[in-house]
């Protein structure tokens, strides 16, 4: 199969179907899982992604509460409110919808146990040492969409090490996605190189790659002849585009990059609905780590 273009919105469908399911199980037995997500940012973009992630909850029967915060509150109180949510058994679910001021002194904030978008200290750790509580939910989506395509693209691998023999090229290190991204793949089998803005000679790294992921929001940084014939591409890189005096969504790779790999992610529609089913698959995690008998007993090991 050549030049696949995968179908994020379908994929994510799938996952929204399976999480509704576990959701009206989780209900029959009395827990109803809950995400407080910290709004402290008044940018529209902000504003459209806590959107999708409330009809998203809607639609599977979660509860998504929005603790909205005006530009300039104080720390302080961002953090006094999350550690209100950080004591209430009945919130399984804390996060910070980035950007926020401030972020050093509010992310420590959240309990591990309920940072369901992975950015704590200690989940970080947890990755590193092979050991997830949860996965970045971005982390999470490029994982399952890469073994979906060598699944499509009629691969044998191991279930275990599934990505043995292959090499992996990540384009950006950021501790949200390219981090922890190369940790996981690593740990699944994969020969990873990870590359930053300091990388000289881009091409020579992401030449050799059989599965080549971009998360820079660079536009049109991977073109076609930075690609390995054949290759799986995985575009995770947003940004906004103004053309014919409107904004669009793109991503980090040129449509032209197509022509020579074997199967693509779109942006839009490609990692991003994935990746916010993965944020409830988390959320569910979460809420079940608790004794609904005994709520806010932790146990989990």
């Amino acid at each position: 199969m050549k030049n696949m273009i995968f179908d994020g919105k379908d994929f994510a469908q799938e996952k929204e179907r399976e999480l509704k399911r576990k959701v009206d199980e989780l209900r029959r037995k009395g827990v109803v899982p809950k995400l407080v997500s910290i709004l402290a940012d008044d940018s529209k973009e902000s504003a459209l992604y806590v959107s999708l992630k409330a009809k998203f909850s809607q639609r599977i029967g979660v509860i998504f509460d929005i603790h909205q915060f005006t530009v300039g509150t104080k720390t302080r109180e961002i953090v006094t409110d999350i550690q209100k949510a950080n004591a209430n058994s009945l919130v399984h679910g804390i996060m910070i919808q980035l950007p926020v001021e401030n972020q050093g002194e509010i992310l420590p904030a959240i309990s591990p146990t309920k940072d369901v978008d992975c950015l704590t200290e200690e989940n970080l750790g947890l990755i590193v040492i092979g050991r997830p509580r949860f996965l970045p939910a971005t982390v999470n989506a490029v994982m399952e969409i890469i073994k979906y395509a060598l699944g499509h693209l009629g691969h044998m691998f191991e279930e275990e090490k599934w990505l043995k023999g292959k090499t992996v090229c990540i384009v950006g290190a950021s501790i949200i996605v390219g981090k922890p991204l190369a940790m996981v793949l690593s740990d699944l089998g994969a020969t990873v190189i990870i590359c930053r803005s300091t990388t000289g000679r881009l091409s020579e790294f992401t030449q050799k790659a059989d599965v080549l992921i971009s998360a820079t929001g660079a536009i049109d940084l991977v073109k076609k002849e930075m690609v390995k014939e054949g290759a799986i591409v995985i575009d995770v890189g947003i940004s906004k585009l103004l053309r014919d005096g409107k904004f669009r969504v793109v991503g980090d790779v040129s449509k032209n990059v197509l022509e020579k790999t074997s199967f693509l992610t779109p942006v839009p529609g490609g990692v991003g609905p994935v990746t916010v089913a993965c944020l409830f698959e988390n959320l569910l995690l979460a809420s079940q780590v608790f004794d609904p008998v005994k709520q806010g007993t932790f146990r989990r090991t």
